[in-house]
């Protein structure tokens, strides 16, 4: 009894990182996607017992974002989704546009611009110094 038992969580097991291995080739390829834009940031709320979220961000050059993809979820069923709440939005005004969120998407956007603000800075700092 005991080792069908076993066999049946280690199947599962395998099934878990099989559907892992699979979300996160999906985020490596949205990845490679958002690189094609000036800057692209991402934020991301972890959720121990509640669901995770992540945000990508492409901006172009005026800090207008070009392009948002969300991906929001319990299970390793999610995807990215297009985010156009945030789409044609500057970087600078997104807390008027985050105030009607809920907290955990609220804070993965916020963490996704910080991230962007941080590589602008980042890019000064190298602009001047050469």
């Amino acid at each position: 009894m005991w080792a069908k038992t076993a066999l049946l969580i280690f199947i599962v097991w395998v099934i878990q990182g099989l559907l892992s291995y699979s979300q996160i080739k999906n985020f490596k390829l949205k990845l490679a996607e958002f690189k094609n834009y000036h800057r692209f940031g991402i934020g991301q709320v972890k959720g121990r017992f509640s669901r995770g979220v992540i945000v990508i961000l492409g901006v172009d050059s005026n800090d207008i974002i070009v392009n948002a993809e969300i991906m929001s979820g319990i299970t390793v069923f999610a995807r990215f989704k297009p985010f156009d709440t945030l789409k044609n939005q500057n970087i600078n005004h997104i807390n008027a546009i985050t105030k009607s969120m809920n907290k955990c998407t609220r804070n993965a956007a916020i963490e996704a611009i910080n991230s962007l603000k941080h590589t602008k800075i980042l890019e000064k700092e190298v602009v001047e110094s050469v």
